[in-house]
Parts: structure tokens; sequence; C-alpha cells
């Protein structure tokens, strides 16, 4: 060997090691300021993961290289490489909304759940409606807030864990009507609709369809995501694909349906897992499925829609049956009206009034918008740039006050107050107030408005701050992760990305914690359900339901709990401390 074969040999293992030494270092200090760089730089806190990822994947390599080629360890250098390849072929890595790793979910078989059973002539009333129901995401008024019941100022004696069970994978939350809890969850290839009773945790019925929604990238997960809308006895559910199903909610059976993707001509791909199971993917800019729940407004139901890019179009239009919105009639699924024209992203719609005007409010995938709610018509837009298979639009437009709104996300992108104003001349439009690409940077979550002061997850923080004017008043660093916050009262529920739950003052003088325990396993994205003084919490492995202290019991509450009715564990059972 000559003597610069020689130096090439003995030389680059040195380069190697300062290389790898260099990129754990350089991991192990984002990992140990992500706090800091997610706050200061307002880097996303992807970043370390991100990172990690790719400057291990490049060092592996390397090495494998050196020692098969330079080496002439050939034995070595091809398990050096063989190794991770095979690992990952059958593993791959499960990641929460931050791209937190979390663990490794195998390619080729699934979980061993052990779900609860429907009963066979269960019928359920969710017609009866009562001051503590829950019907829809984010509750009576899909804003996160609620002020039917009191919270006890302390956790010394801890919130009671009723039952606890295994659920379908899913990213949909409850929504509760007298006594009953209905969900969506996917089990296999059936995406179902899960009626579950609240005081035991029963499933009492279940509605199926052969589908299933996920994305290549994994990012987004399998299983539907949109919460249920109870409305008048009858479920409204979006699947992940994008059909609008009406139920009976008495016993799940389907009175209409409806295929919003193709009615504006979207196409699924269809494709096959790695566990021999058939999903679909559209054809558009959606990756992540559908996301949007179900509004009602009088007679109407309503959903977000899109559309697909019309060819030779330039710039690039949405094709002509694409809509922003679809307006159902309620009772019979017939098409009512089509409003505007823009791709949709996955926040859901909400009803608002802005100026004496009823509108519905929605954050598209570059815009946010209002439409008027009889007719469907874009009253006003105001540009809220996102990308639907990348930094995409998530959260709710957050009503402040009359006419003034948030508008929020992750992706560094934060938070803008706008006003929405109607001219003498009956026109709409939109102010930019404040812009703070550093605080309300809600990526999974929604904030809360309460005494003038919006409460937010904001990238792993908890932050308060003014509602109008954007000042901050205290931020929270916390293992808080993408989870949900619920206000109740003057306190926040907050259930963290890891299923730890919080009772937080909702105070902006700073942040008080009124209490802490752990709840449940899994990625905890899902919105919380508060029905009395039973929260309901899930992942996609597991749903609790947990008593929590009032100040004043609720004398009509749900009936207590039965031993002989439980489905999970032992009821009387408290949560454990973390």
């Amino acid at each position: 060997m000559n003597k610069d074969a020689t130096r090439e040999t003995t030389g680059l293992p040195k380069k190697l090691i300062f290389w790898t030494l260099f990129c754990i270092v350089l991991v192990a200090v984002m990992y140990w300021q992500v706090f800091w760089l997610t706050d200061t730089l307002n880097l996303p806190p992807a970043i370390p993961t991100l990172s990690a990822m790719f400057l291990g994947l490049v060092t592996i390599l390397a090495w494998g290289f050196w020692l098969l080629f330079f080496a002439k360890r050939r034995l070595t250098g091809l398990l050096v490489l063989l190794i991770p390849t095979v690992f990952f072929t059958l593993y791959y890595p499960n990641f929460k909304g931050s791209a937190d790793f979390t663990d490794f979910k195998p390619r080729f078989w699934g979980r061993d759940a052990d779900f609860v059973e429907a009963s066979k002539t269960a019928i359920v009333d969710v017609a009866t409606t009562g001051s503590l129901d829950f019907p829809q995401f984010l509750g009576p008024n899909r804003d996160a807030k609620l002020d039917s019941v009191e919270l006890s100022d302390s956790w010394e004696t801890p919130p009671r864990q009723v039952w606890k069970i295994d659920i379908g994978d899913g990213w949909s939350g409850f929504a509760a009507v007298n006594g009953y809890a209905i969900t969506q969850e996917q089990r296999g290839a059936e995406e179902c609709v899960t009626c579950y009773e609240i005081k035991s945790g029963l499933l009492k019925w279940i509605y199926s369809q052969t589908r299933r929604h996920e994305d290549t990238m994994a990012m987004g997960k399998a299983g539907p995501r949109a919460t249920p809308t109870i409305h008048e006895g009858r479920v409204y559910v979006t699947s992940a694909t994008g059909v609008l199903d009406c139920l009976d909610g008495s016993n799940g059976e389907l009175i209409w349906s409806a295929n919003v993707p193709e009615l504006v001509g979207i196409k699924q791909v269809e494709k096959t897992n790695s566990m021999g199971l058939a999903y679909t993917e559209e054809d558009s800019t959606m990756a992540w499925g559908r996301a949007a729940s179900p509004l009602i407004s009088g007679n109407l139901v309503i959903v977000p829609a899109g559309g697909v890019i019309a060819k030779d179009s330039n710039p690039p239009k949405l094709g002509k049956s694409s809509a922003t919105m679809i307006a159902f009639d309620k009772h019979t699924g017939d098409e009512k009206w089509r409003g505007g024209k823009r791709m949709v992203a996955y926040g859901s719609p909400r009803l608002a009034s802005i100026g004496g005007t009823n509108q519905i409010l929605l954050t598209t995938e570059k815009d946010s918008v209002g439409h008027d709610v009889e007719t469907g018509e874009e009253l006003w837009s105001h540009e809220w740039l996102g990308e639907s298979n990348g930094a995409a639009n998530c959260s709710q437009v957050t009503v402040v006050d009359d006419g003034l709104l948030i508008l929020s996300k992750g992706y560094s992108q934060g938070a803008e107050l706008i006003s929405v104003t109607k001219n003498a001349d009956g026109k709409w439009t939109t102010e930019s107030k404040q812009r703070d690409p550093r605080l309300l940077k809600t990526k999974l979550t929604n904030p809360v408005i309460f005494d003038g002061h919006a409460y937010s997850l904001s990238d792993g923080f908890l932050e308060c701050n003014e509602a109008k004017t954007f000042e901050r008043k205290w931020k929270q660093r916390g293992r808080f992760g993408n989870g949900q916050i619920l206000l109740v009262g003057d306190k926040l529920l907050l259930h963290s990305e890891s299923g730890t739950l919080y009772l937080v003052a909702a105070d902006p003088e700073g942040y008080q914690q009124l209490g802490k325990m752990k709840t449940i396993q899994g990625i905890c994205w899902n919105t919380l359900c508060l029905y009395g003084d039973r929260l309901l919490v899930r992942s996609e492995l597991e749903a609790a339901c947990y008593q929590l202290p009032l100040t004043n019991p609720i004398a009509d509450n749900q009936p207590s709990v039965s031993d002989e009715s439980k489905p999970g564990e032992d009821q009387s059972e408290t949560g454990e401390s973390e």
C-alpha cells in the first residue's frame, strides 16, 4: 500500500470519530436547549429530532462505507449498513406532533388491542338534551369553554378513574349527550363510529364501514380525526376519507351519506400498507385526511369541501366543481348550497356574529374566510398562508370580540389579530391589527379567550397573552407538547400530548398549577370532553373517564357506576401520579 493510501486509511477514522462526536454533542445541545431555540430563535421544536435523524443517517452511512471500501472490513461494514436497514424495514419510528420520538411501531403486524364489544340490543337516547351536554367539537359553542360546572381549587383528593379501555386508532374527540359519548376510531380495515355509556364505558352501538385513511409519511397516522356532532338525536360524522354520514343516534344505523371529495372532483388513490390493509389518500393537497367536524346551523349541516386544480389554469385555480364549503339538508342529505372556491385545510367551521351578521368562519389552506350562513356566499377573506401537505392550518378562527379575530398556527408562523368590518357600501374588509410569529403557535390546538386574555399551547409552552394587544403575560415551559386545553369556569384543564392531566388557574398574573396526574398511554392529540364532572380523554391507544372534584357536586349527574358494568380496570382506582 502506498503512503497516500495509508494516510487515507488511517486518517479517515479520525475524521469520522470527530464527526461522530460533533454530531452527538450538537444534537444533545439542541435537545437540551430546544425551548431556548423555540422561544428565542423561533425555530420549530422538531429541529432536534429532524437533525438527529439526518445526522445519524449520514454518520451510519459514512462508517459503513469506510469499513467496506477503505478498511476492507467488508463483513463489519455490511453489518453496519445492513442492521439498521433490516430494523427500519421491520419497524418505523413513531413521532409526536413536534417530531419527538415516541417509540418504534412494527410495519407488518398491528397491536394486540382488547376492544370492548357492542351490545347487540342497545337502544340509547341522545335526543334528550341537558345543561351538561358537550355535543360537538370543543363544546357547545365550539370555543373550548364551559361554565356548566365549577372545578375544585385543588386536587388534594385526585380525580377518580371511572374506567379505562383500549380503543381503535384515530384522533377524534368525544361528543357527549344525555350520558352517552360518541367518537370515531379505526379498527383494522373498519372505520367506526362508536357510542359508549359514560357511567360504565360499555360500548352501546358501533357503526362501521370498510374504509381507512393513512398518509405515506405516517406523520398524520391512520384513522379518523373529526369529532362527531350530536344534534336532535342524530350523529353527523366526517370520515378521514371525507364521507359525511348521518346516523340514527339511538342505534348507529345510517340515515344518509354524502361523499364530499367526490362531489368536488377529488379522487381517492387506493393503496395497500405493509400489513395488507387497503387504505386511501386523496388526490389533492389533503395529505393528512379530513379533520373538520360537521357544523349544524338551522336545517343545514355544513362541511369544508375543496377541490382539484383545473388543468391548464395559470395561475393555478380550482376546478368548476370545487367549493370551500357545502351545506346539506340535515334531514335528507340534499345539497342546499356551495360557497367559495378555495382549497380547505384541517380546521373546523364555526358560527359567529360579526357586525350583526351571522357567519361561518373557517381557516382554509391559504386564507381565513367568512361565509353567509343562509347562502354560502363568501363575505370576506384574509390571507393566512399554509400548505395542507406541509405547514398546515389546523387551528380554529378564534373570536375575541365582535369583528376581532385571532388566526393562529404552528410552524413558526404564530398569530395575527385581524378586524372584520362591513363598510357603508355593504362590502366587507379585513385589517391586520397585530402580528407576532413568536406567540400562539397552536400547531394542533386552539386558543381559549377568558377575561380579555388568550391562553394557548404554543410549541410546547403554555402561555397567556393579552388578546387585543398580544402583550405576553407569562409563558410556562413544560412537557405539554401538542396536547389540548379546555377552559372550565376560571380554570384550565390541560391534557398533555403524552397523557398527563393538569389543572391550571386561568390567571394572567402567573402560572399556577393546581393539580397534576397521569392518565392514559399513547399520543393525546384528541380534544377533551367534559360531561358534568366526568372528563373523557383518549389517544390512539386508550380512552378513559375520570370523575373530577367539583366545588358544588352535581346532584342530578349521571348514575353511579356499578361494579358489574365496568369494562376496564378497577373503577375505584385513582390516576397514577407522574
